[in-house]
C-alpha cells in the first residue's frame, strides 16, 4: 500500500473534490446549519472552494490540515463557530477527506495501470501483426522495432541484422540514438558470450550522454550470422527484471517473425526461379526440332536427354529448298541456365550462317560461327563443341566439319565402327577457327552416330566411365537395326551401366543410316 500511496500528489485533492462534490456540499451545509459563516477546502495549488458560493476564504477561524504520507496536501477551514468541540469535529472531517483523497489516488492509479495494461495488450497484438502486410525486410524491421519500443515503454529501439556474407544493417526507431559502432562492438561481445547486455550511463561512451540505458538481446535466426534487438532509455526508470523478461519474450517473437519472413522470401525466390527455369525449359524444348525430316536416302533419328531441366546440348536440322540438307549437333560447356543461353545463341548463329552464306559448306559455317561467338564465349569463359554435316543424296556422301566435338562414330556397312576425330578447336577457344571439310559415304547400311560426351562419360557407382570402346561395340552390334532402334539401344545401355545413378551431363544422340532409294 505504501508504494501506491506514495505516488498520490496534492493534485489528487482537486480530483477527490470534483468526484465527491455532493459529499463536500453536505459537509458544508451541516456547518452552515451549525452557525458557520464560511466553509472552505484549500489546496497548496489552485483556488480554494468556498461555501457559501461567492464567499471569501476566511483568514481566521478553525483549521484542520489534510495530510498524506506526513505531507500537507490541503486544509479545511471553518469561520464563525470557534470552539474546541467544533475543532475536534473539523479534525475528524479532515481525516475523512484524507481517506477520500487516498481512495481517489488509488482509483487514478488503478485506472492508469489498466490503461497501461490495455496499451501493452494492444502493443502485443500490434507486435504479433507487425509486418504481416509486407514482404519488404526493411519495412518489417521498422515495424518490429516500433512495436517493441512501445511494448517495453522505451524511448527508442534498434534492430541489427547481418546475413551470412553481407554487411550488417541496422534499423533505428524513432531516430538514431546510438552509433552503429557501439552496436557492432556489443554484437561482437554477445556473439562470444551468447548473453544479453544491459548498459547504463557509466558503460556508454561520453558522446552518447543522451543514452541513459541500453538493453540488448541477441536474436537467434537460422541463416543469419548475427542479429540483436536493442531497447534504449526506459521511460521514467531503469530496465528492471520484469522488463528483461518481457524483452526476452519479444526477442523470441521478433526472431521467429524475421526467420519466417526470410524463409518465405527464400521460398518465393525459389518459386520464381523455378518458374523461370520451367519457362526456359519450354523455350529450349521448342528450340529443338519437333519432328525428324524425311530425307531421301537416309533414315534419321535424334533425341536429347538433359541432365537438368535445361542444358547446353542441342541438335538441329536445316532442310530448305535450294539448299543442301544440313544438320548440327553441339554441346556447350557448363550446365544449367548459362549453358542453355549460350546453346540458344550458338544454334541461332549456325542457322543464320547456314541460311545466309552463299556457300554454306560445314567448315565455312563453323568458321563464321566462331568469329561471331568468340567474344561472347570468352567473356564468360565457356566454349561449345559443334559438328556440322551436309548430305548429298545424288552422291550418297556426307560432308562434315568438326569443331572439337566427340563422340562421332562412323560404321560402314562393310566394316567396323570407328571414331572420327575432330580436327579443329571448339568454338570460343581461339579468335579464328579453320576446320577442314571431311567426307564419308552414306550408302545403304552405312551408319553415322553423332553424340555428346554425356554418353561416353557416364559413370556407374564405382566411378567407372562408359567409355568409347563400349559405344563402338554397341554401334557394331546395333548397326543392322533402324536408326531409332540404334539410338534407343545406345541410351538403354548407358542407362543400365549407370544403374540408376543421377545423370551427370546432357546426353544427345543423332543417328543417320543410309537406306535404299
Amino acid at each position: 500500500m505504501s508504494t501506491l500511496t506514495s505516488k498520490v500528489s496534492a493534485a489528487t485533492l482537486a480530483a477527490a473534490l470534483a468526484t465527491h462534490a455532493p459529499q463536500f456540499e453536505a459537509l458544508a451545509a451541516a456547518w452552515m446549519a451549525s452557525g458557520a459563516s464560511a466553509y472552505t477546502v484549500c489546496g497548496p495549488h489552485g483556488s480554494p472552494v468556498v461555501w457559501p458560493a461567492g464567499g471569501r476564504c476566511p483568514r481566521s477561524g478553525l483549521m484542520a490540515g489534510i495530510y498524506h504520507n506526513r505531507q500537507l496536501v490541503g486544509e479545511l477551514r471553518v469561520a464563525g463557530v470557534d470552539s474546541e468541540h467544533n475543532q475536534i469535529r473539523l479534525n475528524a472531517e479532515a481525516q475523512l477527506v484524507e481517506q477520500l483523497v487516498t481512495l481517489s489516488g488509488y482509483l487514478d492509479m488503478v485506472t492508469a495501470e489498466l490503461i497501461n495494461k490495455q496499451d501493452q495488450l494492444l502493443a502485443v497484438y500490434d507486435l504479433a501483426r507487425a509486418g504481416h502486410d509486407s514482404l519488404d525486410l526493411d519495412s518489417v524491421l521498422r515495424q518490429l522495432a516500433h512495436k517493441a519500443a512501445r511494448l517495453v515503454n522505451a524511448e527508442g529501439s534498434v534492430l541489427v541484422l547481418q546475413m551470412n556474407g553481407t554487411e550488417p544493417i541496422s534499423v533505428h526507431y524513432p531516430r538514431r540514438m546510438v552509433d552503429d559502432q557501439i552496436l557492432y562492438y556489443a554484437l561482437d561481445i554477445m556473439q562470444t558470450t551468447q548473453r544479453k547486455m544491459l548498459l547504463s550511463e557509466n558503460d556508454l561512451w561520453p558522446a552518447h550522454s543522451a543514452l541513459r540505458n541500453l538493453l540488448l538481446f541477441p536474436l537467434h535466426i537460422r541463416g543469419v550470422r548475427r542479429a540483436a534487438l536493442g531497447l534504449l532509455n526506459k521511460v521514467g526508470s531503469e530496465f528492471l527484471t520484469p522488463d528483461v523478461k518481457l524483452v526476452e519474450a519479444i526477442s523470441q517473437h521478433v526472431s521467429a517473425r524475421i526467420e519466417n519472413l526470410l524463409l518465405y522470401t527464400q521460398t518465393l525466390d525459389q518459386t520464381r526461379l523455378q518458374t523461370e527455369i520451367d519457362l526456359a525449359q519450354r523455350v529450349q524444348s521448342n528450340l529443338l526440332p519437333h519432328h525428324v525430316p524425311q530425307v531421301r536416302g537416309l533414315d534419321l533419328w535424334a533425341a536429347s536427354h538433359p541432365a537438368h531441366q535445361v542444358g547446353g546440348d542441342f541438335y538441329d536440322f536445316l532442310d530448305r529448298p535450294g539448299r543442301p540438307f544440313t544438320f548440327a549437333v553441339g554441346d556447350v560447356s557448363g550446365k544449367g541456365l548459362p549453358a542453355a543461353l549460350l546453346m540458344a545463341m550458338t544454334r541461332m548463329v549456325i542457322r543464320a550462317k547456314s541460311g545466309a552464306l552463299p556457300n554454306p559448306m560445314p567448315n565455312v559455317v563453323l568458321a563464321g560461327s566462331n568469329e561471331e561467338l568468340y567474344e561472347d564465349f570468352t567473356g564468360v569463359n565457356m566454349f561449345a563443341t559443334v559438328f556440322v554435316g551436309q548430305y548429298d543424296n545424288a552422291r550418297r556422301e556426307l560432308l562434315f566439319a568438326n569443331a572439337g566435338h566427340s563422340p562421332v562414330i562412323y560404321r560402314p556397312a562393310q566394316g567396323g565402327a570407328r571414331l572420327l576425330q575432330a580436327d579443329s578447336t571448339a568454338l570460343g577457344i581461339l579468335p579464328t577457327s579453320q576446320p577442314a571439310n571431311q567426307q564419308v559415304r552414306m550408302h545403304t547400311g552405312d551408319v553415322m552416330v553423332v553424340g555428346t560426351d554425356g554418353l561416353n562419360e557416364a559413370h556407374n557407382d564405382h566411378k567407372k566411365m562408359f567409355g568409347y570402346d563400349k559405344l563402338l561395340q554397341l554401334v557394331d552390334t546395333l548397326a543392322d537395326a533402324p536408326a531409332q532402334d540404334i539410338a534407343r539401344g545406345l541410351y538403354q545401355a548407358v542407362h543400365q551401366f549407370s544403374a540408376g545413378r543421377p545423370q551427370d551431363d546432357d546426353q544427345t544422340l543423332m543417328v543417320l543410316k543410309g537406306v535404299a532409294v
